[in-house]
């Protein structure tokens, strides 16, 4: 734990005497509420002449003499300064308004609130310094408010300070420009805190009861834990009961550093918690930090539980947010949606957390956006992106954004400075999967075989590992016995019987077919095959997306795409319905390559933001290439499974055996029966992942 500041202290202490003073004047509206005012006009303030100040208003003095200190804090001796004072989160500046013009220029002057014009300044002689505070919470906090009022006081003489979290965005333009000082004012330390507490329990507490995440309260927080008679260990105990709650609701979440499969979303995840633990103990600055990212991935790849697993190794709350959740505030109106947004991020901004805004891709890209509904979701989009601006690099702020769609995202965004990197977390691998099962299990998964199980969890993703956990423990709980290995078995087939074996080999032909594609071609990344009770399975490792290919690397990848339907008629003689996800994943891409991406014969300039696959029914002119590409496409594929028949047919029979090949296995089985002189019928450099069943 670092040092005191000693210097600060000393002042601080200077600075609480002087509120003290303050409070017992005959007008102490600065700090008091109507009661508390009430109470000292009748004699009523409870065992003292001199009002109790509120932790929150003791730790804004605090803050305030450790920013200072061991600079010199007679800022009243410099003629009419402008000061401006900028505080680590929004809740702090109503506390720091109470404390800046007392603790700054002294007793005997009068604070004016600059929200309230000039008013009759200067009368009754008395000295008089004018405060701007402005949090963000009112629309009248913006730069183009009350710079007549900034103007005016110049002229006058009379001093000026502005209290701030983001005086750039919120405080008038023109005190900006005046400043003759800035005074940052740093979260609490372990020093600042004791002698909060000391000044309004009258109680010190050692030094070694301290939490370790001092900075992370907010002034709130202060206020409701620390109370005056009620002593050091009390106001320890409560301000660590929201932090017992959020430890208690991450328990069940593994920590980053147990995470599997999360490949360099896990680096980048363990590098900024590194980096976190150095600015919390005040080695860097957090402008050092990567402190936003956007994780990728299809449904149930763990993005979400990935941020929590960051907040819990970061030992940061998890506050999460998005579209949906701010336009289900009141009745979805675009302010109403607007103001749902602010809030949000005003009180992420308070304090340091992780930020996770959920299904970022449902903000869409402004340059999609229909006619309809572009003035609303233009407006949406640029609030987000204010206020990723207020976010992004806030002290002590981490921001994960997740998508399962990140071509939607809007390119502004991803811009640097926002969300500049992106990772995309694919399906874990069979190790990965494996080690979530254990994970899943606990500690009794070391008294179970899992061996029968672990090739069965190929291509499912880690929810579908921990619902498989969760069935499999409902089916023993209800027969009254212990978790089995059967009961994991059948889990993992979701309850459906085996295969028969009709479908199995069906099954196996079509995954054969697309593996006899991707290896005809040569792809070198890892090709896999997979036959379990759910159906099957090709996974062949993405390289580029489709917006970096040919129209030739799109028309091949085409063709592997179709090559496990051609390869059920080839074999079979016949094709079945299980080929429909690969008939809907060629056909997106032929709409594509002749709508969107410029390889219409017809119409090669001709780009449409969006074509859905009712509007090939309305658009005849579509119609027709779509089908004559896919039409010579599947015609390839059928001669190529004609060519590599005998490849086909071996990959497919050891496939329908053992239900798993490994990507050596294949590649042997491939090259050991080629029938004839490969035709290089290269699939493209994109990725294959089928379902036939």
């Amino acid at each position: 734990m670092p040092e005191p500041n000693v210097a600060g202290c000393a002042m601080a202490r200077a600075f609480i005497e002087t509120m003290r003073k303050e409070a017992a004047s005959p007008d102490p509206s600065w700090c008091l509420d109507e009661a508390e005012i009430d109470a000292l006009a009748h004699g009523r303030q409870e065992g003292s002449a001199v009002p109790r100040l509120a932790a929150d208003i003791v730790a804004a003095a605090v803050m305030l003499a450790h920013a200072l200190a061991p600079s010199e804090p007679l800022l009243a001796d410099d003629r009419f300064p402008v000061l401006l004072v900028r505080v680590p989160a929004a809740d702090w500046v109503e506390p720091m308004r109470c404390v800046v013009g007392p603790c700054l220029f002294g007793l005997g002057w009068r604070v004016r609130d600059g929200e309230a014009g000039r008013g009759s300044w200067g009368e009754r002689g008395r000295r008089e310094v004018v405060v701007f505070a402005r949090d963000g919470s009112s629309r009248e906090h913006r730069p183009e408010r009350g710079n007549e009022v900034v103007g005016a006081a110049v002229v006058a003489g009379i001093p000026l300070l502005g209290v701030a979290d983001d005086p750039a965005k919120t405080l008038p333009r023109d005190l900006l420009q005046a400043v003759d000082r800035e005074i940052l004012v740093g979260p609490l330390d372990a020093g600042a805190l004791r002698l909060v507490i000391e000044v309004v329990t009258g109680e010190v507490p050692p030094l070694s009861t301290l939490p370790d995440r001092i900075g992370a309260w907010a002034a709130a927080e202060l206020r409701i834990g620390i109370r005056p008679g009620r002593g050091a260990s009390e106001a320890l105990e409560r301000l660590g009961r929201p932090r017992l709650r959020e430890r208690q609701r991450a328990a069940n979440v593994p920590r980053l550093e147990e995470l599997l499969g999360f490949g360099a979303a896990r680096d980048w995840g363990l590098n900024l918690v590194a980096d976190l633990k150095s600015w919390h103990e005040g080695r860097i600055p957090f402008e050092a930090c990567e402190s936003a990212a956007l994780v990728s991935g299809a449904p149930g790849t763990g993005k979400t539980r990935f941020a929590m697993a960051l907040a819990r190794s970061a030992n940061l709350p998890l506050h999460p947010g998005s579209l949906a959740q701010w336009q289900s505030a009141r009745d979805g109106h675009l302010g109403h949606t607007l103001g749902a947004m602010r809030q949000f991020f005003e009180e992420a901004r308070r304090s340091p957390c992780v930020v996770l805004l959920d299904e970022l891709d449902s903000f869409g890209d402004r340059n999609t956006f229909s006619e309809n509904h572009r003035d609303y979701s233009s407006q949406v989009v640029n609030a987000l992106l204010e206020h990723l601006d207020g976010a992004v690099g806030r002290e002590g702020v981490v921001v994960v954004a997740t998508t399962n769609h990140p071509a939607r995202i809007d390119p502004a965004i991803l811009r640097s400075g926002r969300l500049e990197r992106h990772f995309r977390i694919d399906l874990p691998n069979l190790d990965a999967l494996a080690g979530m099962l254990g994970q899943y299990l606990g500690p009794g998964a070391g008294s179970l075989e899992l061996a029968p199980v672990v090739p069965l969890l190929r291509g499912m993703t880690g929810a579908d590992v921990e619902a498989l956990v969760r069935r499999a423990r409902g089916s023993a709980r209800r027969a009254a016995r212990p978790l089995t290995v059967d009961d994991l078995v059948a889990a993992a087939s979701n309850g459906a019987p085996a295969l028969g074996d009709g479908l199995r080999m069906r099954c196996a032909v079509h995954e054969a077919g697309h593996a006899v594609a991707l290896l005809a071609a040569g792809a070198s990344g890892p090709v896999t095959l997979t036959v379990a009770p759910t159906g099957g399975l090709t996974e062949h490792v993405l390289a580029d997306a489709y917006g970096t290919l040919t129209e030739g690397d799109l028309e091949r990848s085409l063709v592997m795409t179709l090559s496990g339907r051609a390869a059920e008629e080839v074999l079979l003689g016949e094709v079945s319905a299980g080929a429909v996800s690969d008939l809907a994943e060629a056909t997106r891409c032929a709409v594509a390559m002749e709508a969107s991406w410029g390889f219409s014969a017809e119409f090669p300039l001709l780009s449409l933001a969006s074509v859905h696959d009712a509007d090939l029914i309305r658009m005849p002119w579509l119609m027709r290439p779509v089908l004559e590409r896919l039409g010579r496409a599947y015609d390839r594929a059928c001669d190529l499974m004609r060519t590599e028949r005998l490849a086909l047919e071996r990959i497919a029979e050891a496939l329908f055996r053992t239900g798993y090949l490994d990507d050596a296995t294949t590649r042997r089985l491939f090259a050991g029966t080629t029938a004839s002189p490969r035709r290089r019928v290269n699939p493209g450099r994109g990725a294959r992942r089928t379902h036939a069943n």
